[in-house]
């Protein structure tokens, strides 16, 4: 995290009126090259420059979290670690009207969120992002209902019969987040026992994360978030909020799949692409039940350990991108380049599964220029490695 210092300069930026004209100026320029900043250095303070700069930066990313991030304040690692609103908002409807504890809270994505919901103590060791927080607070017409403390996770007292929300930190002051568990703070042992402590809460970790070797069993709900198509977190639920044992979210459209929903012991089978092949949203795949809903819509896996589906008909799912299969090719670059060029295809789509292959690579590689769009799903596996042209399916045409 950063030091104090640099939410002292922030807060310079944020609060004085020559800090507000400099983010106002900063804000409207779209480069921050030696021309600009050496002009702003003559107003401020190169601290105080960089500051503004930082806030300008985060403002302009934060929009894709935070529906009034124009007037938030966030840091670099702070709003990437952040939880956007819209999951945010998800999370908190499970809290509603019980005291809660936000612990490691960050510049307060999920503060903001449950404090919709409730009065909401929220705690954090570093005392730059408890200033974030109550600021953002204000932003969002909560401010009332937000107690902010500094300290640290392990060491603050609360009610057995709050409710908590813990978010722990993925990077402790390193570049590279974390996958494991064991790399986490407030650590694993903390984690573990919090169920024990309190009536309810809900547990923050990282999608890619070892979660299942540590809350895979017992009595846990875990559920996986996507927004947007992409897996956002994996949340243990636990004590008086678990639902399940486990659980398929997808936001927006707020749809979800549990293992309540489908077969326990789900058999599917395994079949050469059909006319229609679904890449399924990630939340069923790190939830494990993507099987689940496999075998209760009739669809089998075009290859084992391929999480792409198959069946005769198209499907409509919000858990589902349906594909017509035009054409089952060898997965061979070359002749699969040449069909690009041939059939003049593009913009091209490209969904890779079992393979390292990366998709801006194989774009950059095969030009293509159009004007026929297309998808290739491309998979991997010993004895299953296949390229599939298809058309997308909008759920216009459904």
């Amino acid at each position: 995290m950063r030091q104090t210092s640099d939410a002292d300069a922030e807060a310079w930026v944020l609060t004085t009126e020559p800090g507000r004209a400099l983010l106002i100026e900063v804000t409207a320029t779209s480069t921050y090259g030696p021309t600009e900043l050496q002009r702003w250095r003559r107003k401020a303070a190169p601290e105080l420059v960089a500051a503004a700069v930082r806030l300008a930066v985060g403002r302009s990313r934060g929009k894709a979290k935070f529906t009034r991030a124009e007037a938030m304040w966030f840091e670099p690692v702070g709003l990437e670690q952040a939880t956007a609103e819209t999951v945010a908002r998800h999370k908190a409807s499970r809290f509603r009207g019980s005291h809660l504890l936000d612990l490691c809270c960050g510049i307060g994505g999920d503060t903001l969120a449950l404090a919709a919901e409730a009065h909401v103590c929220a705690v954090d060791a570093d005392q730059g992002m408890c200033r974030r927080t109550r600021w953002n607070a204000q932003v969002y017409d909560v401010a009332e209902r937000v107690d902010v403390i500094r300290a640290q996770a392990e060491r603050i007292a609360y009610p057995s019969q709050w409710l908590v929300h813990v978010d722990p930190d993925r990077r402790q002051g390193n570049t590279k987040r974390a996958r494991e568990l064991l790399d986490y703070s407030p650590g694993l042992e903390f984690l573990q026992a919090l169920p024990k402590r309190v009536r309810g809460g809900a547990i923050k970790l990282g999608p890619a994360s070892d979660f299942l070797s540590h809350f895979g069993a017992g009595d846990c709900e875990l559920e996986l978030i996507s927004l947007g198509g992409e897996c956002k977190e994996a949340t243990v639920w636990f004590g008086a909020l678990a639902t399940c044992r486990r659980r398929a979210t997808r936001l927006p459209e707020n749809v979800s799949w549990t293992d309540q929903d489908g077969p326990r012991n789900p058999v599917v089978p395994i079949a050469s692409p059909l006319a229609w092949v679904f890449d399924p949203d990630p939340a069923l795949g790190r939830s494990g039940l993507l099987d689940s809903f496999a075998a209760a819509n009739g669809l089998a896996r075009c290859a084992p350990g391929i999480d792409f589906l198959t069946g005769p008909e198209p499907l409509d799912s919000p858990f589902l991108a349906c594909f017509e299969v035009l054409e089952i090719l060898p997965l061979d670059l070359k002749t699969i380049g040449k069909l690009v060029t041939a059939r003049k295809l593009g913009p091209l789509e490209i969904k890779t599964k079992g393979t390292d292959l990366r998709p801006e690579a194989l774009r950059a590689q095969w030009k293509p220029r159009g004007p026929h769009p297309a998808t290739l799903l491309l998979m991997g596996g010993k004895g299953t490695s296949r390229a599939i042209l298809a058309n997308r399916r909008s759920p216009a045409a459904s």
